[in-house]
């Protein structure tokens, strides 16, 4: 079977959802992924099973036994093996003729331009604690035109933010400035991303640590969000409605069987979010004595 053949017969159930012309352009189209963990390696096959054809992604770890969980690539064939490479192998068995570049290192100032390079799209998929260069990307990628989705698994749940590369930046939604120590930039990410959420009402946070890097997480919070980013790709991409970009958000709850849709006027300096966040301040001990 040569290789067009099998790219058309592969996707070919996705007709009367995506038309022939469509496919082609989800074909053409770059998405870049920093982090091959929780929500990048899902992501990754997600995007690989609709079709799309290019892909960047950027991993510098490798896979151990605490990531199976979760995290896509993660098996016990491939602890101690490199995430991106295991990605990489994955995403050619489901679509051979894609279209991958991989960046075997952390995203910094010296490849950040390789890596956003010719991209359409990027979804965000560092860990929750990857303050600095989370900043960086998102920085950059504004710099470009390039639109990012932002998926927070979280709980039994999943939230969506969309950035557009005009509107809202991501420092100000989520209230994050030069000299801020890594603590105080993770206390405003959480508060941002969770702080007004159903799962507060089950979920214990006491466990989350920036020194560890431990946070309570959940495959099946990575399962649902990637689908609902791929879904945002597919309508960015193709044009299928207006998109909401922060701040607007949504998260959806599937143990509390709950969607919110919410506006966050002036994201991070708005008067209640700043009431929330020194709420889940006094939630996390190992935040609990930072100003």
């Amino acid at each position: 079977m040569g290789i067009d053949n099998f790219y058309d017969r592969a996707f070919s159930r996705n007709r009367g959802l995506i038309s022939e012309q469509e496919q082609q352009i989800l074909k053409n189209t770059r998405i870049a992924i920093p982090g091959m963990g929780g929500m990048g390696g899902v992501h990754a096959a997600a995007l690989a099973r609709t079709g799309i054809g290019k892909f960047t992604i950027a991993d510098f770890d490798d896979f151990d036994v605490h990531n199976i969980n979760r995290q896509h690539g993660a098996m016990a064939s491939t602890v101690g093996k490199d995430k991106a490479l295991v990605m990489e192998e994955m995403i050619k068995d489901i679509s051979p003729e894609a279209d991958i570049k991989v960046i075997n290192e952390a995203i910094g100032h010296d490849n950040i331009d390789e890596f956003l390079a010719d991209v359409d799209v990027m979804i965000d998929a560092l860990e929750v604690f990857a303050m600095d260069a989370r900043r960086l990307i998102f920085k950059r990628a504004r710099e470009l035109g390039i639109p990012v989705i932002s998926i927070a698994p979280i709980g039994f749940s999943t939230v969506m933010f969309v950035f557009s590369p005009t509107g809202m930046d991501y420092d100000t939604f989520f209230g994050l400035e030069d000299g801020m120590s890594k603590d105080e930039m993770v206390l405003q990410f959480l508060a941002g991303v969770g702080a007004q959420g159903p799962h507060l009402k089950y979920m214990d946070v006491k466990g989350i640590n920036p020194g560890t890097g431990a946070a309570p997480s959940l495959g099946l919070a990575c399962q649902m969000g990637s689908g609902i980013a791929v879904t945002e790709v597919i309508s960015l991409v193709l044009n299928k409605r207006k998109p909401k970009y922060v701040p607007w958000f949504a998260q959806y709850d599937a143990y509390s069987q709950t969607y919110k849709h919410r506006y966050r006027w002036w994201g991070a300096k708005n008067p209640l979010q700043k009431l929330r966040m020194r709420v889940l301040k006094r939630m996390i001990p190992a935040l609990a004595d930072k100003d």
